[in-house]
């Protein structure tokens, strides 16, 4: 007879299941590919899975392979990913958002900044993202006071969409709390800090940013 441990066990591995197949259905609704849908379900190893083993794979799958990669810290991957669909077009704002990113992570301040720099200024839909992602790259980076003064320029905003649209954590979004986190701790707010770090973490438990980003930040303290 099975242990009351492994009842219980398999009994949450069938809920967890179940929501992750309600979820897949959802996003298939919304004619999301299996990728994009276990991408935003915080399904990184899953995502990457799944998009690498697509014949052909299209833009949306190829960029959540590259934010999987990079949650991963698979970031060569990730790069090789990116740079494949910045060969298809060169303007894809959204991209080199990503690809600033990937550079950022592999602390290549300025391959950073320079993928920051081809985001076309006609992406208004990026600015905020944009934003926040150059202030933690400056922070990171050691210049403080510029830091301070990008996310000066978003912070209210962010604090409404992360503190109440955001507010329960959404993997989509892991990065926005993550960067906003350490911002926030840098300028000593840490009640505003822990909360936002805590909830990038339990939005993407599988993303190993959190950890990277804090021994990183103690190897340049």
């Amino acid at each position: 007879m099975p242990s009351f441990e492994a009842i219980v066990f398999f009994a949450v591995f069938a809920v967890l299941a179940a929501i992750g197949l309600s979820l897949l259905v959802v996003f298939r609704e919304r004619g999301v590919s299996t990728a994009v849908a276990l991408l935003e379900a915080g399904q990184f190893r899953e995502a990457l899975d799944a998009a690498t083993r697509t014949e052909r794979p299209g833009r949306d799958d190829l960029l959540a392979a590259g934010r999987a990669a990079r949650h991963l810290l698979q970031l060569d991957l990730a790069t090789r990913l990116l740079d494949r669909l910045l060969a298809e077009d060169p303007d894809d704002g959204e991209v080199w958002v990503e690809r600033g990113l990937t550079a950022a992570y592999g602390r290549d301040i300025a391959g950073a900044h320079r993928a920051f720099d081809h985001v076309p200024v006609s992406r208004s839909d990026l600015l905020e993202s944009l934003t926040l992602h150059r202030a933690w790259l400056e922070l990171f980076a050691g210049d403080g006071a510029r830091s301070r003064r990008l996310f000066e320029e978003v912070e209210a905003s962010l604090d409404t969409k992360l503190g109440s649209d955001l507010s329960d954590g959404d993997a989509a979004f892991a990065e926005w709390f993550l960067h906003a986190g350490w911002l926030w701790r840098s300028r000593g707010d840490e009640k505003r800090a822990a909360w936002a770090l805590e909830t990038a973490r339990s939005a993407a438990p599988q993303s190993e940013l959190p950890d990277f980003l804090e021994s990183w930040w103690l190897e340049r303290s």
